[in-house]
Parts: C-alpha cells; sequence; structure tokens
C-alpha cells in the first residue's frame, strides 16, 4: 500500500509540474514534424503516380499512415538521455542518490504525466490533419486499444534504452550523440520516413530483429488497417521481450556507472 501512495504522489507532483509547462509542451509536440513532412512528401508522390497509388497507398492511404505514425511517435517521445548527461556532468545527480526511491521512477513520471498534458491539443492536431489531408482511419475497434498497448510497451522500451544512452555520461564528455544516433535507427528502422516494406528486403530482415517496427510502425498500421491481430499479440511479445533486454542493461549501465560516480568523489 506504501508504495501505492508513493506512486500517486509522485505521479501527482510530476503532473502538476508538467502542467505548469503546457505551452512548451504544445511547443515541443509541434516541433516533432518529420511525420508529416513525409506525409505531404508521399501524398505528391502518389497523386503523381500512374493510378494514383504506390505500392497499395494512395494520397489519402499515405495520408493515414503517416498521421498514425506521428501520433504514435508522439507518444513514445523520451527526453530522458539529456536530463541524465545534465545531471551526471554537473553533479545534480548526487542528492537525489541520497534518497530512498531509484531516480529512474521520479524521470518515468514525469514523462507519463507529460502524456496527458499533451493528449487533448495531440488529438486536436490529429482530427484538424485528417480532415485536411482524407486520412482514412480503421473502423475496427479492437485496433485502437491495441495500438495503444504497443505504444506503451513502445514508449517503456525506449525510456529504458535512452535511460541507459543518458548513463554513458558517467564515462564521456556527452552522451547526447549517442542519443542523436539512436533516434536515427529508431525513426528508420521504426517506419518515420516510409513503412517498412518499401525498405529493401535485408533491410526488413534485420528491422524485425529490432524492437522499433513494433514500437512505431505497427502501431501505425495498426490504425491505419494494414495489420491484423495477430501482428498486434506478436508485436506485443517481441516487445516483452525486448523490455526484459532493455530492463537488465539499464540496470547494469547504472551500477557499473554508480561505481565510477562514486570513486571520483561525487
Amino acid at each position: 500500500m506504501s508504495r501505492l501512495n508513493t506512486a500517486r504522489v509522485l505521479f501527482a507532483t510530476r503532473f502538476a509540474e508538467m502542467a505548469e509547462y503546457r505551452a512548451e509542451v504544445v511547443i515541443w509536440m509541434l516541433s516533432g514534424t518529420l511525420s508529416l513532412v513525409m506525409m505531404l512528401v508521399w501524398m505528391a508522390q502518389a497523386q503523381a503516380a500512374p493510378g494514383g497509388q504506390i505500392r497499395g497507398y494512395d494520397a489519402a492511404g499515405f495520408a493515414t499512415y503517416f498521421l498514425s505514425t506521428w501520433l504514435v511517435s508522439q507518444l513514445l517521445v523520451v527526453w530522458v538521455a539529456w536530463e541524465l548527461d545534465f545531471e551526471i556532468r554537473q553533479g545534480t545527480l548526487s542528492p537525489k542518490l541520497l534518497r530512498p526511491l531509484d531516480p529512474m521512477w521520479t524521470h518515468y513520471a514525469s514523462h507519463v504525466a507529460e502524456r496527458l498534458v499533451r493528449l487533448v491539443p495531440m488529438l486536436a492536431l490529429v482530427t484538424t490533419f485528417a480532415l485536411l489531408s482524407g486520412a482514412r482511419f480503421t473502423t475496427e475497434w479492437w485496433a485502437y486499444p491495441a495500438a495503444l498497448g504497443l505504444a506503451a510497451l513502445g514508449f517503456t522500451a525506449r525510456f529504458l534504452y535512452e535511460y541507459a544512452i543518458g548513463l554513458l555520461a558517467f564515462w564521456t564528455e556527452s552522451s547526447t550523440s549517442f542519443q542523436e544516433l539512436a533516434w536515427l535507427v529508431y525513426a528508420a528502422l521504426g517506419g518515420m520516413f516510409a513503412p517498412l516494406d518499401f525498405y529493401p528486403a535485408w533491410v526488413q530482415a534485420v528491422a524485425v530483429w529490432t524492437p522499433f517496427p513494433y514500437m512505431l510502425g505497427l502501431p501505425a498500421q495498426l490504425l491505419a488497417g494494414k495489420a491484423g491481430p495477430e501482428d498486434a499479440l506478436r508485436g506485443a511479445l517481441v516487445m516483452l521481450g525486448w523490455l526484459v533486454v532493455f530492463w537488465f542493461l539499464r540496470l547494469a549501465v547504472w551500477r557499473a556507472g554508480l561505481k565510477k560516480y562514486g570513486a571520483v568523489g561525487a
């Protein structure tokens, strides 16, 4: 019961903090426009193509896919690597180590609270763009909770591996360059530039062994009506496996980093 109370207080505190920055949250949300840019590019390509289609996607199909990708990517936004990089280099991590709670949970609560703050403007923007672009989302009711569940697993997986990347600041002058590289792989293999089946076969063969298509591309395909329940189930199982991997990776890097941090008198 005490843990539930701690979680409740922690989340309420983080939510109140994030609500104070709601204008900034909207600005951050609007800055992530890559999927919307790619939507316009691929819609133009489809309209210019013979028959108005490219590999089964017409302009409305591309609009649906990329709007879905944008929506899911907003749920997967993670900035913890930057926070950890600053805290480790500036020494502000030290007082947090005196608390009985792992600092990871404070960061996690902040990220979850921020999702709720951005929810309403995010849905308003998706609705507006859908009306303007002619996007057609699936009418299958099960696809929406399935996509949300995969997005929740994807967010947690991304949070854990980016937390591990942020902890590299224990050994390097800055860990943010590693984070930028990780984002590029996430965006490319996740399907942010194009649906994964547009990629060369060897890229697809590599991608299926990574968590990225199941974090971003698969939920988007569910919302677009191009994936079924069996795909969602398989994606959930893969994501659960990667969650275990990232959890122990984060734990190993954290413990090793603390030893180095303490060795230099922090």
